[in-house]
């Protein structure tokens, strides 16, 4: 008997110590001497008890460790969360070759960005031509974006007083975009380049003369890596007013196909067309200075062409670059429609070609070309990119009765970027040929100079 109470007071120890044993081992221990007799029926049914109210408590206890384990991931997950949004909102600082602050999200940014162009030249030959300096352009830019697919734009050139880029866009359907505000017709290659990244100190004759230059629109455009799309439809430029009388309007359009478009190596075809209502002055001019802009001087001009009702300008481009070489060309076309007279018709072209002598190769994408970023910076174990230079170009402004003058030119250069963003550029402008005008079988030549810094 005393062996048997002895038995059942051990056993309910180990029941309030579940450490002890597990619950499916100490079951079939009872259970063993209860049928070897060494446990009572009483002392039996006791421990039973004893065992399902030790397991209750134990699930009971296992299930609020679990509520109290969840709540605390749930608490974890909620204080990620709160750092995570904190660090979103937050903003850094990026030097991009300006400087730029964002949000660490992404969807907010805003650059400041401008560039300085300081030019010299001097004139020989023929024509009155005065030798002197100007800052060519100084220009600071606000842009950025908007919640992620919005963008902007506004830049002021303080050398020019004017407005030029002033737009929102909406850049959130891939590949496209849509602007609205004071931006470049859509319209030929030299034009839509940047003047950071022309091959030359100045735009050709021809493109100088047929300018489609800025106005107020919309334009809807489409890029890939091997074709662009751009049309719009825009009023008067920013300064201009029609006062009691309608202002001017205009359309333009513009495609470029590059079957071949990689790193080094690009063939690229483009055209554009351009129309513009004369309104309210119906007036238009065609001029252009022998490639430079420090005299003032224009070698041809057809001075104001009156009863002008309209304008219509084409121009078909092709480019190619092949490792350190590129070449480039366009021809241009204008009609004027005049009252009460036959229609005007001007044109002109461009051949040009550059090699560089570093290991670098002119940038490519969108339709127009990009900054030269030397491959071997100066200072850091290199020179620089050193690019050779060469063009010929031409404009006729003789139509008739107008004579606005011919001009055939050629330009040699050399240019020297020592690191991106920098570039210092050396032109000679020989006007081989002017035939009629106000400058007519006056041949000017021009050495002219350039140092430029683009962020």
């Amino acid at each position: 008997m005393f062996r048997k109470n002895y038995l059942a007071l051990a056993l309910s120890g180990c029941l309030i110590s579940p450490a002890a044993m597990a619950g499916s081992e100490m079951q079939t221990l009872i259970d063993m001497l209860h049928e070897n007799g060494m446990v009572s029926e009483a002392q039996y049914q006791r421990l039973q008890s004893e065992i399902q109210q030790n397991s209750a408590e134990q699930e009971a206890k296992a299930n609020a460790l679990a509520e109290r384990e969840k709540a605390l991931d749930a608490r974890q997950a909620e204080l990620e969360q709160q750092v995570a949004k904190q660090q979103k909102t937050g903003v850094e600082m990026v030097p991009q070759g300006g400087l730029a602050v964002r949000s660490k999200d992404g969807d907010f940014e805003t650059k400041v960005g401008g560039r300085l162009q300081i030019d010299a030249a001097t004139y020989s030959g023929d024509g009155e031509y005065g030798d002197g300096t100007r800052i060519r352009r100084a220009r600071l830019s606000l842009s950025g974006k908007v919640y992620r697919d919005w963008g902007y734009k506004i830049e002021y050139d303080f050398a020019g007083d004017t407005l030029n880029d002033a737009f929102i866009a909406y850049n959130g359907l891939q590949n496209y975009s849509f602007m609205a505000g004071n931006f470049k017709d859509p319209f030929i290659l030299e034009q839509l380049t940047s003047a950071n990244n022309v091959t030359f100190i100045e735009r050709s004759l021809v493109s100088g003369a047929f300018d489609a230059g800025r106005h107020i629109g919309a334009m809807a455009e489409r890029n890939s890596q091997h074709w662009t799309v751009a049309a719009g439809l825009f009023g008067d430029r920013v300064n201009d007013s029609g006062g009691a009388d309608d202002e001017g309007w205009g359309w333009g359009t513009r495609a470029t196909w590059a079957p071949v478009n990689q790193a080094g190596k690009l063939l690229h075809v483009g055209a554009g067309l351009n129309y513009r209502d004369l309104q309210p002055n119906n007036t238009v001019r065609f001029r252009q200075q022998p490639e430079t802009s420090i005299a003032g001087v224009n070698v041809v001009d057809t001075s104001d062409l009156q009863n002008a009702n309209s304008q219509f300008k084409s121009g078909l481009d092709i480019a190619v670059t092949l490792g350190q070489f590129s070449a480039q060309g366009e021809y241009l076309r204008a009609t004027v429609e005049v009252d009460n007279g036959s229609d005007a018709d001007f044109s002109g072209w461009y051949l040009q070609s550059s090699y560089f002598l570093t290991a670098d190769s002119r940038p490519y994408k969108h339709g127009s070309f990009g900054m030269i970023k030397p491959t071997h910076p100066l200072g850091k174990g290199g020179y620089g990119a050193w690019e050779l230079t060469a063009r010929l170009s031409n404009v006729d402004l003789n139509d008739g009765l107008i004579d606005g003058g011919e001009a055939d030119s050629m330009t040699l250069g050399v240019n020297w970027y020592p690191v991106g963003g920098l570039r210092f550029s050396a032109n000679y402008v020989d006007v081989l040929d002017v035939d009629g005008g106000p400058q007519d079988e006056l041949e000017p030549k021009v050495f002219q100079l350039r140092s430029q810094w683009a962020f």
